[in-house]
């Protein structure tokens, strides 16, 4: 089940706060401890609930600069595009575990950000994430969106990220099995 405690948790700590003007290039940082509901049977946290921390973590940043206000009023959607991702050590339960994100690029329909979960100093696991916000008509224009929130961007890409956006748009799509 998805953490709604969590974020609803996190909303009601941003409700009263104001929005920051942030420092887009630089990494932010949310901290959690994996509870019961985040582990496997081994017991360590599932590797499916990397990716929701991952979404959480974005969501908070989202929340610090007004970027869910702006998301609300105007009508889109939080969206991933693609992911990939890379387990190295277990995340061990009910100790502090870390999210760092990093804006590594924008394009025209994409943020790409890349996550990592640290646990006592070590990185855990690591992904490139294609993020969007979409509305009705098709996606928003990043730089557009950041514009209406009065952050000047350029679309930029980090080498590394960009071939991975190329590979993953040269990628064949599945046929339906009809």
């Amino acid at each position: 089940m998805y953490p709604y405690f969590r974020l609803m948790r996190m909303r009601l700590r941003h409700a009263f706060r104001s929005s920051r003007h942030l420092n887009i290039t630089d990494e932010f940082l949310w901290s959690f401890r994996p509870m019961l509901g985040d582990l496997d049977v081994y017991p360590e946290m599932n590797n499916g609930r990397h990716f929701v921390m991952f979404d959480l973590a974005r969501y908070n940043l989202a929340f610090s600069m007004g970027l869910f206000s702006y998301v609300r009023k105007h009508r889109l959607a939080f969206v991933v595009g693609g992911s990939s991702v890379r387990y190295r050590k277990r995340v061990r339960p009910f100790r502090k575990a870390t999210v760092r994100s990093r804006l590594v690029g924008v394009d025209a329909k994409f943020f790409y950000f890349q996550q990592t979960i640290e646990q006592g100093g070590i990185t855990c696991s690591s992904a490139l994430i294609r993020a969007a916000l979409r509305k009705k008509s098709g996606t928003a224009t990043p730089v557009d969106v950041m514009s209406g929130l009065g952050y000047e961007m350029d679309l930029f890409m980090e080498p590394w990220a960009e071939k991975w956006a190329s590979w993953d748009d040269e990628r064949p799509w599945p046929e339906p099995l009809i």
